[in-house]
């Protein structure tokens, strides 16, 4: 399908706004004169427009020229008609109109919360990626980057935010105040903001730049860590870059409320959810912090990559994210090497390898029609994907000629619109090898390439391996065929010798001269995006070696032994052998991938009895591993211990673990006695203990929780008990969850989060739940979940039936132009079910071997 975009021959230079919205009626009432360059005489100008209702429109010339109006909803255009032609030249409109206030996380959208003192709200914009035109009408494009001078009527008393500084505020007399902000720099439209609401600040330095955070009234100083860390993260952005951070002040904005995203990176005025910014003291686990400090290294990453060079459309939209988020690996790991955040972000790579290596898969670069398609282009493949391939290039050319690259590029086309071939060819000008074949071939197909260790020949002080290239395929229909040229590194296990690199391409063999001896470890630090197998006759197997691995190759090893299995294209019982010989004392990225894979083989069990044997040995392994680690933090340990505390609390809770649940029932006892103080329930085990509590809920803890989230005043605290509340997974409780959720007690933000809650052990009662109340779930859902949030919850069913289910519910209610991106649901569900089928027997024979089995079996 052809790109559909607005005519080229008017284009934007300049917008001035004036916007007042009424939050009591859910509309605003908008005034915009916009500077157009016509570039070839036309009797029409047509630009983009959603759910607005246009006043008056006129061409201001001598002698005003007034325009009708006709809509195109299905493109969400608005087309101006003038009764004569005019000629190329330099004009402003001026159109007045009216528009909407959303409940959802588009446009302009009211974002209420409660408060000691009653009910208030906020009102705060999201245009990404194509919600502008439902704010003003504009030309919502990426590449028709223009000025825009922005003013706000509001309510005497309440803050407002925008992308720049305040200009000037002037009292109207009628209880409403004019803020005037100063004139951006040349922008694309959906980096836009506006933030209204009961506001206050703490503020820093970063150089020239004036670093604030917002946050309601009684919240601000929760977000000193997130404030500290902008302000280094400035800094560091700006050496990295070569290119000094161009706004006059940096504001990050925390919102109640959640969404289909954390946070969007509008230039200068930051808007992010508040738990991705807030640290609440009560409530903030140190893997929230972690990911608080994550996002907002992202987020800023974006100033560069997007805000000041952006993606020319949306098929580029890799540009964006998938730079940030390599960037928020990269500027993480500078500040907080502790933390191990390659590793730890390891596991969501694997989300999209998973996603990749079936036949409902797409390329980074994808065709994008349309900016509504754009909304579905967020996923892992653009943000996970797309930081791999990154890295990958990074290994492959070196950092500091990588970071070369990426400064002329900076330099090039800052205040421009840019594609991937222009960052090739920054980066191979700044003295690479040559990477746009490699570039090309990872971003301009689909698919994960399998490299095999076909054979190996030691001799002497080396080892010859035989290689061969692949695609990895997971799922029914098989994978076309596709060829990448792959860089490989290898290395020999537990000693010092270099490691090895090269290129592999196609199915043709291909060799690598190793030094040292066997055995030999491919994909050396998990810096390719590739799936790495060995064969067992021409390999001695690297279990025995594990141990001695680095804490990278150990992931790696584990990850690909695991997908490997679960396709079927080797024994599961590989990756099950490497459970057992790993080391309590393991890094906590080991275990945590351990954990996340029995969490997910946990949930294909339909058989009660059989689960059973199956998480009797998920504690036997995990709690030796729990043991040192306890419930309460000891001074001097690691950041990243106490994130194991929490997964391991909530594993073995789950897997039924009596002591675990016994010790959680009795901390959740001790707070519901006194929710008021904090060390009834630190915040360091509070959502592991709750969510354990409520996993295993009868009615009377069922609601004394719910009594606890509905009497709760602060969102943070809402939301984590109201999602608490939905994990409870009696046959009767969850069915009271939905119904709280679709009700008015949470906010409407936090239902596609209890349905998701639901669906995770229960996928087929929160699928006919939101089956059944479809309108009412949607008008509660953003642009980003619109499509995709109904599929994922069937797509955790372990139900055969489903299956038809969902192909129906796609055939019939998303639309055609968006259905490939939706299919990977369906796909999902399908591969789901066959791994049930095939792998869980398999599961179950092994677990009949193991020491102890005839106690595992019960």
């Amino acid at each position: 399908m052809d790109r559909v975009v607005l005519p080229s021959n008017v284009v934007p230079l300049h917008y001035q706004m004036l916007i007042r919205p009424n939050p009591n009626n859910l509309d605003l009432s908008g005034f915009v004169r916009i500077t157009v360059e016509v570039r070839d005489p036309t009797a029409e100008i047509t630009l983009n427009a959603a759910d607005l209702q246009f006043d008056h429109a006129v061409l201001c010339q001598s002698g005003n020229k007034t325009a009708t109006v006709s809509f195109d909803t299905e493109t969400q255009t608005a087309t101006l008609h003038f009764d004569e032609v005019i000629q190329a030249g330099e004009y402003d409109i001026e159109i007045r109109y009216k528009g909407k206030i959303y409940e959802s996380a588009q446009g302009l959208f009211i974002s209420p919360y409660g408060t000691p003192e009653g009910r208030k709200h906020m009102l705060i914009t999201q245009f990404e990626a194509v919600a502008a035109r439902r704010f003003v009408p504009c030309w919502d494009e990426p590449a028709q980057k223009a000025t825009f001078s922005i003013s706000v009527d509001a309510p005497v008393g309440l803050t407002v935010v925008s992308n720049m500084p305040i200009d000037s505020v002037s009292e109207l007399g009628d209880g409403f105040q004019h803020v005037q902000f100063q004139k951006t720099p040349k922008m694309s439209s959906y980096l836009l903001f506006v933030g209204i609401g009961e506001l206050e600040k703490v503020e820093t330095d970063a150089g020239p730049v004036k670093v604030s955070l917002f946050a309601r009234k009684g919240s601000a100083s929760k977000g000193s860590f997130a404030l500290e860390s902008a302000a280094h993260l400035l800094n560091f952005y700006n050496d990295y870059f070569g290119v000094s951070y161009p706004l006059p002040k940096l504001d990050l904005i925390a919102a109640p409320g959640s969404g289909g995203f954390s946070a969007m990176e509008n230039w200068g005025a930051i808007l992010y959810f508040e738990n991705a910014l807030l640290v609440d003291p009560n409530l903030t686990t140190e893997a929230d912090r972690q990911r608080i400090f994550v996002t907002v290294a992202h987020e800023l990453a974006h100033q560069w990559f997007g805000n000041l060079v952006t993606m020319e459309w949306w098929d580029n939209l890799w540009l964006n994210e998938g730079f940030a988020s390599w960037m928020e690996n990269k500027a993480t790991d500078h500040f907080h090497p502790e933390w191990m955040m390659w590793l730890q972000s390891e596991a969501a790579r694997q989300r999209a390898m998973r996603q990749d290596s079936k036949n409902t898969t797409h390329p980074i670069v994808q065709p994008v029609a349309t900016g509504e398609q754009a909304d579905q282009a967020f996923d892992d493949i653009t943000y996970r994907k797309g930081q791999a391939v990154i890295r990958m290039l990074e290994t492959y050319v070196g950092e500091e000629i990588f970071s070369t690259g990426v400064q002329a590029y900076m330099k090039r086309y800052a205040y421009r619109n840019a594609v991937t071939e222009d960052l090739w060819a920054e980066i191979e000008g700044a003295g690479s090898k040559k990477i746009t074949g490699i570039a090309d071939d990872f971003t301009k197909q689909p698919g994960v390439p399998l490299v095999t260790v076909d054979s190996v020949v030691p001799d002497g002080n080396h080892v010859t391996l035989a290689l061969k290239q692949g695609r990895f395929c997971a799922g029914e229909g098989g994978c076309d065929p596709l060829v990448w040229h792959t860089p490989v590194s290898a290395a020999s296990v537990g000693t010092k010798a270099p490691v090895s690199s090269g290129l592999i391409s196609g199915p043709e063999p291909g060799s690598l001269t190793v030094e040292g001896g066997l055995p030999v470890k491919i994909n050396v630090g998990q810096t390719s995006y590739y799936r790495s197998q060995y064969r067992k006759e021409a390999f001695p197997s690297l279990a025995e070696q594990f141990w001695t691995l680095t804490p990278a190759d150990q992931l790696g090893l584990l990850y690909d032994m695991w997908a490997l299995g679960e396709a079927g294209t080797i024994p599961v019982s590989d990756y099950l052998d490497l459970t057992r010989e790993t080391s309590s004392g393991a890094e906590t990225v080991i275990w945590q991938q351990i954990i996340e894979t029995f969490v997910s083989i946990d949930t294909l069990y339909t058989d009660p009895a059989r689960q059973a044997a199956f998480r009797a040995y998920g504690c036997k392994i995990l709690i030796p591993v729990f043991g040192p680690i306890g419930w309460d933090a000891v001074p001097g340990q690691a950041d990243n211990i106490a994130i194991l505390r929490e997964d391991l609390i909530r594993t073995l809770g789950r897997f039924g673990e009596q002591a675990i649940l016994n010790e959680a029932r009795r901390r959740f006892d001790a707070f519901v006695a006194n929710p008021n103080d904090p060390r009834s329930l630190p915040a360091a085990i509070r959502r592991p203990t709750l969510r354990t509590v409520a996993l295993w809920a009868d009615r009377g803890v069922y609601d004394a929780i719910h009594d606890l989230a509905v009497s709760a005043t602060d969102p943070l605290e809402k939301g984590l008990l109201f999602t608490s509340l939905a994990s409870a997974k009696d046959p009767e409780l969850p069915k009271r969850s939905l119904d709280i959720a679709l009700g008015d007690e949470p906010e409407k933000t936090m239902t596609p989060l209890m349905i998701a809650r639901v669906a995770i052990d229960n996928p087929d009662l929160a699928w006919q739940f939101a089956i059944g109340h479809l309108d009412q779930l949607n008008s509660r859902l953003d642009a980003m979940q619109r499509y995709s949030f109904v599929p994922s919850i069937a797509a955790q069913s372990t139900n055969p039936d489903r299956l038809d289910d969902l192909r129906r519910f796609v055939d019939e209610q998303i639309p055609a132009d968006t259905r490939p991106q939706v299919e990977r649901f369906y796909a999902d569900l399908a591969y789901r079910l066959n791994v049930k089928e095939q792998r869980l027997p398999q599961i179950d024979q092994w677990i009949g071997t193991q020491e102890g089995a005839d106690e595992l079996i019960g």
